[in-house]
């Protein structure tokens, strides 16, 4: 190959690679010089991976499972590493190379240049639309938040985009060959639900390529073309089949699969359906109708959620006319007015990418504009999910898989990709024929006109929604309750008193709390105003960047000057446009102390968690308890010293490396669960770096974890916390020792049998019988009732004859047998007491109003609870717990007890049942687990002394990889005969021009 040939035909290539290099480099300058992006996700992700890696590290093998969040869980949403699969091994080269988030950014700008020039757009447009597509507001977000797998996804979906349409529209042999290897590299990515938003663009594009096929009459070509793009991709899923199947197999018992419990915690029918995600967990994250506008004007909901003294934006508050004190207030609230719960930042595309799609409506020529710009539109309105709940449960209920995924908010990263693509081929269009555009001033000055018109009637008009939010009521809600709860607690006539409230006169109540109310409602009001100053800021930036991209675009109809230099005019006003904006969620910007906002320093990233005081009282009280560890944690010290040394860390830096490989050593040698009280433990995977964790976080967690929680672990039932073995409690800097958690294993005497898993979720609690003692009306769940039989998360209300509403609260502590009697005093003030106590009550100072008695106590130490289809595969179901069951090793996939029982006994395991992978060895001989406890694992053992062995062995692993291997070599074999034969083929013609 002559390659100063080649360099001059593809100059201009290597330029624009040049270009993209420069702008990674200076726009993530922290990067390459000692600093990391400060990514909550990654920071989870390091806690929820920590043992994995470790037990990776040391043994050089794959655990597959990890007992550091949720009890236990597959590893397989996690972190996996698959052999055979040589696209991740390339992804994770490049990104050896160029590390996220830069690497990530260049990946984007790679990427959507590369779909270009298979579109057979000029190099100078293609960096525009490449440019457009990585500098989007929701990429810079997505990668500042640390979502890295779906920020890959997103960068190489233009690749199986633009090779889709190159085997339709160019040469189908090459276009299938790229597919297959586009569709590899996007499903190396794991993030499926990216990759699922992106079939349904390529469904769109099949539809439209098969109805021009029937105009053309070309429908073999079309047929020959389909077939072959399918095993293209089945290729594709043939190299990703291991993470594809076990993630599938996995998601079968998360609550992205069925429900077996169709109750709620209170007892109520579960509305939602039974095999998905619920309908309100699906969209929580609903993008707002009005919210859509931040697509071409970034402010006009505020920016992102955070205080306003926090931003950028608190200066029009500052410079506002409102009295300082005023101004004050309104610092301290949300700057974001949108409908979603939290949101890290807008999806704003540019105005230029909008104002040329706009204009791609009337002045494109091609007719695949309609199927980008359907698909768009469609994406936008499925985002609005809870907000046009209509086509969102029409999605749900008849598309296959869609209700599998949640934050319907992702599928704008259709429009990201769409949207450019129409504004590239549009300006092709201008520049391959600008001769004609002449005839064409009319219709583009029309349209451009209308688009500026429209956005100054957003700007005047506004969005109707008074600058407020949802969000704003539910504060001033919160207040409200908070106001009544304060109210509640003050005896009746010191407010009378004090305040001349009875609070017998709603009327007189309700005036009261509103005039508590004044003050936050005012401050809400002087936030309308500085949220409208932000809203037409907005507005004026989008219009003078509208009426600048209109001047260059005048250039191709009304003057002669080059088309490259108009597209370089107009690359320069999307940069102006766009990175101002994206320097809000991630860019350079420091704090008062001089530290970046949105960096920290590199080892800081890869070591991001240090040990609370309570963490190093844990392990303290675990030395104690067995001095023996100390020699474990010692090495695991010296492994982090020499780790940190490789590294070349000092000081805290070194020290954190350390106390990572001390905890891992430490977690390695025992099994034991800690619940962090506090934090949002099952929100938060800090825990789980150090220890084996209750919570943790995870967006696909086990269904039977996830139910525990909600019936009892949320409600802390003591009974279920010692089943799971949670043997400490962390709260801040104070840690407890749990006394009763019953250890790895236990022996258990007898079996409680139910029929349905609801019976068996509410037997590991306390059965309740209430009953009406008073003159009014007992309340269970909105039904009116004289007795009723509860668990304990039921709502109990009491209606005095009055009128007045009651709460009736349900004592933990009382044992089984015990009767309490819910009362009201002379004064009006309401209390538990024991029967006993209301018995030597002579004076009748109380009033019954509700009497209760505890008729079920789970014993988990004694019983073991189960499914009469569970408990038939036992021999029996009475035993007498005579024998001992000790841990003797631990692994992530390997659990060893020795067991010595006397006469068959049934052993309950305080380890995360889970159907697929978990084997059980009695004395070298497979036996089968049983399911007990609703969540845990239990067997039934003969008599004896012997050893008890778990293995995670998941049999499709071996043959996933052996697929992989085969998928990777026939791809790569298709890639280099397509080479070599094209190679000849050339060569062939030379010989004949020579001839």
């Amino acid at each position: 190959m002559n390659f100063k040939s080649f360099f001059t035909k593809n100059w201009i290539h290597f330029a624009i690679l040049g270009i993209f290099l420069i702008i990674t480099f200076a726009y993530f300058s922290p990067q390459f010089n000692g600093f990391g992006l400060a990514q909550h996700d990654i920071e989870q992700f390091k806690g929820m991976s920590h043992e994995i890696t470790y037990f990776r590290e040391v043994t050089g093998e794959e655990p597959y499972w990890t007992n550091s969040m949720f009890g236990g869980m597959p590893a397989t949403q996690i972190s996996v590493l698959y052999n055979g699969n040589i696209f991740k091994a390339t992804l994770t080269g490049f990104f050896a190379l160029f590390s996220a988030p830069a690497g990530t950014f260049l990946l984007h700008l790679i990427c959507f240049y590369l779909m270009a020039m298979m579109l057979r757009i000029r190099p100078l447009i293609a960096l525009l639309g490449a440019l457009a597509f990585a500098f989007s507001s929701y990429e810079m977000t997505i990668l500042q938040a640390g979502h890295n797998s779906k920020a890959i996804a997103v960068a190489l979906s233009p690749l199986v985009l633009g090779s889709f349409i190159y085997a339709y529209r160019k040469e189908w042999k090459l276009g299938v060959l790229l597919s297959g290897l586009a569709m590899a590299f996007e499903l190396s990515a794991n993030h499926f639900q990216v990759t699922y938003y992106l079939v349904i663009l390529l469904f769109a594009l099949g539809v439209f390529y098969l109805a021009k096929a029937l105009k053309e009459k070309e429908i073999v070509k079309f047929l020959k073309t389909s077939v072959f793009v399918v095993l293209a991709y089945g290729c594709a899923l043939m190299i990703n089949f291991g993470n594809v199947k076990l993630t599938n197999d996995y998601a079968k018992y998360t609550i992205r699969g069925g429900n077996d419990v169709t109750i709620q915690p209170n007892g109520s029918p579960v509305i939602a359906e039974s095999n998905g995600l619920d309908k309100d967990y699906i969209t929580q994250w609903s993008y707002g109708v009005g919210e859509s506008f931040n697509l071409v004007s970034p402010y006009v909901k505020g920016s992102h959620s955070a205080y306003l003294r926090n931003t950028s934006f608190a200066k029009f508050a500052e410079e506002s006319d409102l009295p300082s004190s005023s101004i004050q207030q309104v610092l301290d609230l949300p700057v974001y007015w949108g409908e979603q719960p939290i949101t890290s930042g807008p999806t704003y595309l540019g105005v230029l990418v909008v104002f040329l799609a706009f204009l791609g409506l009337v002045l494109l020529k091609k007719r695949i504009k309609w199927v980008l710009f359907g698909v768009a539109v469609l994406a936008l309105m499925l985002s609005w999910g809870k907000n046009f709940m209509g086509l969102t449960e029409f999605f749900i209920e008849n598309v296959p898989a869609y209700d599998k995924f949640r934050t319907v908010t992702i599928i704008l990263v259709l429009v990201e990709l769409c949207l450019p693509v129409i504004g590239i081929l549009l300006l092709q269009q201008f520049w391959d024929e600008r001769e004609s555009l002449k005839d064409k001033r009319k219709p583009f000055l029309i349209t451009s006109g209308a688009f500026i018109a429209f956005l100054l009637m957003v700007k005047v008009i506004g969005l109707g929604d008074g600058y407020t939010s949802t969000g704003d009521e539910r504060m001033v809600d919160q207040y409200r309750n908070g106001i009544m709860q304060q109210l509640s607690e003050i005896d009746p006539s010191v407010l009378k008193a004090q305040y001349n409230v009875d609070v017998s006169d709603p009327k007189q109540l309700d005036e009261f709390i509103n005039q508590q109310l004044e003050p936050i409602q005012g401050s809400i009001a002087d936030l309308s105003t500085v949220r409208k100053a932000i809203f037409h800021s907005s507005m004026n930036r989008s219009i003078l960047v509208a009426v600048f991209s209109f001047g260059f675009l005048m250039l191709f109809f009304y003057t002669a000057i080059p088309s490259p230099y108009i597209v370089i005019g107009l690359s320069v006003v999307l940069l102006v446009d766009l990175i101002p904006v994206d320097l809000n969620y991630l860019g350079t910007e420091t704090n008062d102390r001089g530290d970046y906002i949105h960096w920290v320093p590199e080892p800081q990233r890869e070591y991001p968690i240090s040990p609370t005081v309570g963490d190093e009282e844990l392990m303290r009280m675990e030395l104690a308890e067995h001095p023996e560890l100390q020699k474990v944690v010692d090495a695991g010290a010296k492994l982090g010293t020499k780790k940190a040394d490789e590294l070349g860390y000092v000081g805290s830096e070194k020290r954190r490396v350390i106390d990572s490989y001390r905890f891992a050593a430490l977690n390695m040698a025992t099994d034991y669960r800690v619940f962090e009280v506090d934090g949002g433990a099952w929100g938060s995977s800090r825990a789980s770096y150090f220890h084996k964790s209750l919570g943790g976080y995870h967006g696909a967690k086990l269904r039977n974890i996830q139910n525990l929680f909600e019936f009892h672990i949320a409600r802390s039932n003591n009974n279920v916390l010692n089943m799971l073995n949670v043997k400490y409690f962390i709260k801040g800097d104070a840690v407890t020792k749990n006394e009763s958690a019953l250890g790895n294993a236990w022996l258990v005497r007898s079996v409680r049998e139910f029929a349905t898993p609801n019976d068996e979720i509410q037997a590991l609690g306390k059965k309740f019988m209430v009953k009406n003692s008073g003159g009014g009306i007992l309340v269970v769940n909105g039904e009116q009732k004289s007795d009723a039989a509860v668990f304990g998360g039921e709502e109990l209300k009491y209606v005095l004859p009055n009128g007045d509403s009651l709460d009736v609260p349900l004592s933990n502590g009382l044992s089984k047998g015990l009767k309490a009697v819910f009362v009201m005093d002379i004064k009006g003030q309401t209390n538990l007491v024991p029967e006993m106590t209301l018995e030597a009550d002579t004076a009748n100072s109380f009033a019954k109003l509700v009497s209760m008695v505890v008729t079920e106590d789970f014993a988990p130490a004694d019983e073991a609870v189960m499914l009469k289809s569970e408990a038939a595969k036992l021999s029996n179901k009475k035993f007498t717990g005579d024998g001992t069951i000790t841990l003797k090793s631990y692994a992530p996939n390997k659990l060893v007890y020795a067991v010595n029982v006397k006469g068959p006994q049934l052993a309950v395991f305080s380890e995360i049942y889970y159907a697929d992978g978990w084997k059980a060895y009695v004395d070298g001989k497979e036996q089968e687990i049983v399911k007990a406890d609703y969540g845990l694992r239990a067997l039934e053992l003969p008599n004896g002394t012997y050893t008890v062995e778990f293995k995670f062995e998941l049999d499709s692993v071996k043959s996933s990889e052996t697929l992989s291997w085969v998928g990777s070599i026939l791809l790569l074999l298709a890639t280099l005969g397509y080479v070599f034969m094209t190679w000849r083929k050339g060569r062939k013609n030379k010989e004949t021009e020579v001839k």
